[in-house]
């Protein structure tokens, strides 16, 4: 095991492609192990099924409650009361409306737990709770969270407050299903899915204010509010790959390295498999790759292909990384969602440009929060910003005569990646051969 993570460390000091086909080989025999355990408990756990059970566990990440109640992951799994082993595997449990529930609280449930879905090695619907124990001192982070989103809420009305809350920690409890479903339709889920873009404008912020100081202050709190921001979301599959994403970035410019994306998502990808295996078929984890490698490897190409040597300006620049990101995460969409809106690069338009300002104002009003006549004035601004942003997604979620629906869960739209990645893989060729040829002449 430890040759293992070795080979891996070689393979990310060396630039070449046979380490890092090792690198992929190594990482693939450190996640059979991994993987074993897991199957080894959803072996165990599939003898409950269709069974009235005793599940122990505790809440991993935050619950999300709407108008048809609260559902969260369990995880730790023990089965009745006096089970002293852990198995491996989630459930996914659909409660009743519960607000009290947390991330990092124990429960104990009774009920009749059915087959899993996706990552999930079981499901159990409504559940009765037999008991709740909420660990103390507990997540410190997490009641900070709430404090200060408490603070926030008293000055916000709802549904505002909610999508404000989203962008700002990736808290989507409480968005109404209409808002919700229409994020999803007009390609914009990724915005109340706390991911890259939340942690892009957090760097920035870091380097634009200690970057004055030095370099290395520009890195360490860049890498503070990084590591801080993903321990208040939460380390979900997407806001994990964002996460060391963003880090090894961070060190890369610092040493004054370059990495090619290739090499950087491979490494990632590698890395985070090795923490849980079934993050292959996480849809989370799945569509933040696949947005990530359309940005950073065919957006290149397609700023190349329509401005030449030219630099596209802000709204070229917005049209291609959001055409970018939406091809490659097609193919998985259709499968899963089986729709894809035509519209989605024009709402993309409207509400990017305004998002660091929507996350800004809302932290601010936070921090304002008590402060007589100026907490009226912020709330008020980011009231009518969030207000601007519910009404365009609405807007154009209602245009279902721009939406393309197939049926789900059908394997050929995998294909459309041959259409994709043929191109790149010749354009590449082509520059590759280029090279050459200017390095004989």
């Amino acid at each position: 095991m430890v040759a293992v993570f070795v080979a891996l460390f070689y393979a990310f000091l060396r630039p070449r492609v046979v380490f890092i086909v090792l690198m992929l080989v190594f990482g693939m025999i450190l996640a059979f192990f991994r993987a074993s355990h897991e199957l080894e408990g959803e072996h165990t756990i599939r003898q409950f099924y269709e069974k009235s059970v005793i599940v122990v566990g505790v809440i991993d990440g935050d619950p999300e409650t709407d108008e048809k109640g609260t559902k969260f992951k369990l995880k730790d799994l023990r089965f009745g009361e006096n089970e002293e082993v852990k198995l491996a595997g989630n459930l996914y449990i659909s409660e009743y409306k519960n607000e009290k529930l947390a991330r990092g609280d124990g429960v104990a449930l009774i009920g009749k737990m059915s087959a899993g879905f996706g990552t999930y090695v079981g499901y159990m619907y409504r559940p009765r709770i037999i008991r709740h124990l909420r660990p103390e001192p507990g997540d410190l982070i997490l009641k900070v969270r709430n404090w200060f989103s408490a603070r926030i809420k008293k000055l916000i009305e709802e549904p505002q407050v909610n999508l404000g809350m989203s962008y700002l920690l990736g808290m989507k409890s409480g968005l109404p299903d209409d808002l919700n479903e229409n994020l999803r339709i007009v390609g914009l889920v990724h915005i109340v899915v706390a991911s890259g873009a939340h942690l892009s404008i957090l760097v920035d912020i870091a380097k634009k204010i200690f970057g004055r100081i030095s370099r290395m202050a520009s890195l360490l709190f860049s890498l503070l509010f990084i590591l801080f921001f993903m321990a208040l979301v939460g380390w979900t599959p997407s806001i994990l790959r964002a996460g060391v994403m963003a880090i090894l970035t961070l060190i890369t410019w610092y040493v004054g390295r370059k990495i090619s994306p290739i090499r950087m998502i491979a490494l990632v990808m590698a890395g985070t498999l090795l923490i849980n295996p079934m993050f292959i078929i996480n849809l989370g984890w799945l569509l933040s790759f696949a947005s990530f490698g359309g940005i950073m490897i065919l957006g290149p190409r397609l700023t190349k292909f329509f401005y030449g040597d030219k630099k596209p300006g802000f709204i070229g620049e917005t049209v291609t990384t959001t055409l970018s990101a939406t091809l490659m995460t097609l193919p998985i969409t259709l499968y899963y969602y089986g729709t894809i809106s035509l519209i989605s690069v024009v709402a993309n338009l409207l509400i990017l440009p305004t998002l660091p300002y929507a996350m800004g104002l809302v932290f601010l009003t936070g921090v304002v929060s008590g402060i007589p006549g100026l907490e009226t004035v912020v709330a008020f601004v980011t009231q009518k910003l969030l207000d601007f942003h519910i009404a365009v997604v609405n807007f154009f979620g209602e245009m279902s005569y721009f939406l393309i629906k197939i049926p789900q869960y059908i394997p050929w739209v995998f294909l459309i990646y041959l259409l994709i990645i043929v191109p790149l893989l010749i354009g590449l060729f082509k520059q590759k051969m280029v090279k050459l040829r200017q390095v004989e002449y």
